[in-house]
């Protein structure tokens, strides 16, 4: 699956369609918004997420679900962001709208991302999180990434080890 193009896909919210789309710079005050709401999720300041958008930055794969509205701007249920390097992808930061967790969101934007990194030859796609973060290290490993690591106290705020996660594309 691509986003290289709208495209719409039945979720289990109810019967309602989602939009899968690349992210914008206008994305950026939903998805602050829904960050704050996601406690597990990475918190970027508002130029960090600017920052993702600006001619000249690294080259990040940007995904935002949202729910099909008037002119496909419902309401933001997800994000993704992932950084390209070479033939290297690290996923930076994700989160689901807490309501919307378990409902197949969460894999379809590891999909939409894995599709992305195939379409730019990448050949790994990366991550890390906290310990402690069940619910996500299920989605990684239903998703197929393997463990090969642990930072140890790599998290602060309380601190934790932080587990590694590979997918070879």
């Amino acid at each position: 699956m691509s986003v290289t193009d709208y495209y719409t896909c039945e979720s289990q919210l109810q019967g309602a369609t989602t939009i899968l789309r690349h992210a914008t710079s206008d994305d950026i005050p939903a998805i602050l918004t829904l960050e704050r709401e996601t406690i597990p999720a990475a918190h970027w300041s508002e130029l960090s997420y600017r920052s993702v958008f600006e001619p000249g930055s690294p080259f990040r794969i940007a995904i935002v679900v949202r729910a099909d509205g008037r002119d496909n701007e419902g309401p933001l249920q997800a994000f993704l962001f992932a950084r390209v390097s070479g033939s290297d992808c690290e996923l930076e930061n994700m989160a689901v709208a807490p309501q919307n967790q378990r409902c197949g969101l969460g894999s379809k934007l590891i999909h939409a991302l894995i599709a992305e990194a195939r379409e730019h030859r990448v050949a790994q796609i990366f991550l890390e999180v906290r310990e402690s973060n069940t619910p996500a290290r299920c989605l990684y490993e239903k998703c197929e990434f393997a463990i090969t690591g642990r930072r140890k106290s790599y998290y602060m705020n309380p601190p934790e080890d932080a587990v590694l996660y590979t997918l070879q594309v």
